[in-house]
């Protein structure tokens, strides 16, 4: 953590109240020099923040070192303090780093602020009774897992156990068919190792895409806490890895969920000792688990009549009765499912709140006659994750489909996925945007319920979705025409997902693979892998509506590729950081609705746009376009545009008389002090603005949007509101002047802002 240790000198401060009291005044009140005792509350607050320093270094030393034993972990009134301090550090360290400039809460006497905030940090390290507690290797208590449902699982269980305080074992293999519940299992075994101090327990999710042994270096990497470095060699990365395992001072328990193929554990750099670290490993083969020599194998079977009908009962609640006749369907129904628990579930959670006989009788019908194949997964899974697929609505089910364009295993934003729903118009339309984030969300909620998609957050702590890998491979069979799902008659959409794997190669495109009825295609790499398109090609795709080639390298795209992509709406090339420029076929894709440039940072042209009426949302942020692309102006349906970090753009004026032609635009993100925007209205219609404004002309606007940070005046090299630590909350609702003569305006200040930063302006005392 750095945390500044001393306040230099200060050589101008100003302090601006509140709007009400400059309403009454109708003039700024400044301070105009800082008097004596100012001085001296000055020099008692760099005292005591020195003081703080000191004390969250030592506080901070110390938890570090326990931590580092893998036995404690910092309480959270701990980790809360440290946080505080280090949030209230930017405020102390800007006398020094900003000299002319003070930026500071809105009706609050800065230093008197600080200085108590500062004593009460002080005071909370007195009382903290300990800076430790005993640890579950995870933030918070370990979290009981899906309940186990039949002896069998039971059983096993409790033979797996003893095999983890034998001497002689070092790995274990559980093995069963998709959907049987291994990964169930062993989370509970986690969870009982969590409730031991002497364990430390590894949690790596394999898969079958993109396997590789560097693949799975990387991911022991992460929950071991080092970095391996991508240019090591993999003998190299492999040493590192039995460096850190043979540093664990407790017994390491690896477990390594979903394996389909075999690897040598001593080539990833796994160390077996029953005493230093043993091997849990969950596949659907026997093989696997032979191959990989495990001492202990453990085949999962389903569940028998009696247990598959507590397990349906469970999951469907309390809010459906069952009696009389509808009892009889439910367990016709569960019959239907074989005693695999994800059927179960999947069954119940379509079923749950349906009262109408009716309704049951005709989901056992349908179920008796859901067939896709004839091998065991086929037979027994798919069939009935289909009928739960089937009983969505038209809308609901392309919505559901549109996920398996992600990778295996991702979190997927739930926010992303609706901004991808909306821009594919799989919705019907909504009167705005706040009203069609609301039907994105309902659907998400639907297909959480029926379980077909789970509910998770990712690393920052964003609520997503994410797709079991079953249920992804009925969806991608669907999708792919491999299946023959009732839903056929409604036109299910056939999609192209690639994964592009884990080498750093070019892939050429197959052009056999982009068919006629194609609806979406999806490309996708964990190391940007680059793909190299034919020269003149032009693949004949008309139905093709969405095109996702994020995160992979391209050189360039010829001018041939869209040509007969006539309805394309989602062209999203996100961190394609090789692409220099567009084609200028991408002038004619006139049923564009979103084209997403973000973070191509080679990117240099954009053809015009203006022929792009249905433009919704258009993002170049990122990109080093040097100036915004023709006819943008005439895009009357954009809602969103997007121009952060875009510091070629030569410094531009956008004229009065624009925006009005753009009545929709509710995003409007510009890069600081590179455009100015003079037609102030815009702001009455927008929920989101970053920009520059003119000072002369700021005063006027009488509705701020929802969200702004407004840089007024001269032009910056870089963004004066961010902070690379600051959460957005931080950064909401500010003001920024710079290089400007103090004077009229101060009393059209917006209520609700949170900042205002003044620097280098004119009239600011010296003190």
């Amino acid at each position: 953590m750095e945390i500044g240790c001393g306040i230099m000198r200060i050589r101008k401060m100003i302090q601006v109240f509140g709007k009400a009291l400059v309403e009454k005044t109708a003039e700024l009140i400044v301070v105009d020099y800082m008097g004596r005792s100012d001085m001296d509350n000055m020099q008692s607050l760099e005292r005591k923040w020195q003081e703080l320093c000191c004390k969250a270094s030592d506080v901070e030393e110390e938890v570090k070192g326990e931590e580092m034993s893998g036995k404690k972990k910092r309480k959270r009134e701990v980790d809360g303090w440290l946080k505080d301090v280090k949030k209230l550090s930017p405020e102390i360290d800007a006398l020094e780093r900003r000299g002319s400039s003070w930026r500071l809460p809105l009706k609050e006497d800065p230093v008197g602020k600080l200085q108590l905030q500062v004593e009460e940090l002080i005071q909370q390290s007195h009382h903290f009774n300990g800076l430790v507690l005993d640890t579950y290797d995870k933030i918070g208590e370990p979290c009981l897992p899906t309940k186990l449902f039949g002896v069998k699982f039971e059983e096993a269980l409790q033979r797996i156990w003893p095999c983890l305080v034998t001497d002689d074992i070092s790995s274990i293999g559980i093995y069963g068919m998709g959907g049987v519940g291994k990964t169930t299992l062993a989370r509970h075994i986690e969870y009982h190792l969590l409730e031991k101090n002497n364990y430390r327990v590894l949690w790596v999710t394999v898969s079958q895409e993109n396997f590789s042994i560097t693949s799975l270096q990387d991911k022991i990497a992460n929950v071991l806490g080092i970095r391996l470095s991508n240019r090591d060699e993999e003998e190299v990365r492999a040493d590192i890895l039995r460096g850190a395992f043979s540093r664990m001072k407790r017994l390491v328990v690896l477990i390594l969920d979903d394996v389909w193929e075999e690897f040598c554990l001593d080539r990833v750099g796994i160390p077996l000792h029953p005493n230093k670290c043993r091997l849990i490993l969950t596949t659907r083969s026997l093989e696997v688990c032979n191959r990989i020599q495990c001492q202990r194998k453990f085949d999962l079977q389903t569940l028998d009549k009696d247990e598959a009908w507590d397990l349906f009962k469970y999951r469907l609640g309390s809010e459906t009765l069952l009696q009389g006749d509808l009892d009889n369907i439910a367990k016709s129904i569960v019959e239907e499912c074989g005693g695999l628990p994800l059927g179960i579930i999947t069954v119940a959670g379509s079923m749950r709140g349906v009262s109408d006989i009716c309704e049951w009788r005709n989901a056992l019908e349908q179920l008796k006659t859901c067939s896709i194949g004839y091998d065991e997964m086929e037979r027994d899974v798919f069939p009935i994750l289909e009928w739960s697929f089937n009983r969505l609505s038209k809308c609901e089910k392309n919505c559901f489909l549109y996920c398996c364009l992600y990778p295996e295993d991702r979190k997927i934003q739930r926010e992303e996925l609706i901004d991808l729903f909306i821009w594919a118009e799989l919705m019907s339309k909504r009167g705005s945007t706040s009203k069609a984030f609301d039907q994105g969300q309902t659907i998400l909620n639907k297909l959480i319920r029926v379980c077909l998609l789970e509910e998770t957050r990712d690393s920052e702590g964003d609520d997503c979705v994410k797709m079991h890998d079953l249920v992804r491979d009925m969806a991608l069979r669907i999708t792919h025409g491999n299946s023959k799902p009732e839903s056929s008659r409604d036109d299910v959409p056939r999609f192209l997902v690639k994964s592009l794997g884990q080498e750093h190669s070019i892939v050429a495109l197959e052009q056999e693979e982009w068919t006629e009825d194609l609806r979406a295609v999806s490309f996708y790499s964990q190391t940007l892998k680059g793909i190299k398109i034919p020269p003149a090609w032009s693949p004949n795709c008309p139905k093709l509506s969405t095109l996702l080639l994020s995160r992979v390298s391209i050189k360039e795209i010829p001018d041939s590729f869209f040509r007969h992509m006539c309805g394309l709406k989602v062209l999203n090339l996100s961190q394609c950081y090789n692409i220099t420029e567009l084609p200028n076929f991408v002038s004619d894709l006139v049923n564009l609705t979103a084209l997403i440039l973000e973070g191509c940072g080679g990117l240099r042209f954009v053809p015009p746009l203006g022929k792009l009426k249905q433009l919704r949302d258009l993002d170049l942020s990122r990109t080093e376009i040097e100036d915004l692309p023709e006819g943008w102006e005439s895009l009357v349906n954009l809602e969103s545009l997007n121009l952060r970090e875009c510091w070629a753009v030569r410094r531009k004026i956008i004229p009065k008389g624009t925006f009005p032609q753009l009545h929709r635009l509710q995003w409007l993100l510009l890069p600081y002090g590179r455009v100015q925007v003079m037609d102030l209205e815009v702001l009455n219609q927008l929920e989101v603005f970053i920009g520059c404004l003119p000072f002369t002309d700021f005063y006027k606007i009488t509705r701020w949007p929802k969200y702004y940070n407004v840089y007024i005046n001269n032009i910056l090299t870089e963004d004066p509101f961010y902070d690379g630590d600051s959460d957005c909350e931080d950064q909401e609702k500010q003001l920024y002047f710079h290089q400007f003569k103090l004077g009229r305006g101060w009393n059209y200040l917006p209520d609700d802002m949170k900042s205002l930063t003044i620097e280098d302006c004119e009239g600011m005392p010296l003190i």
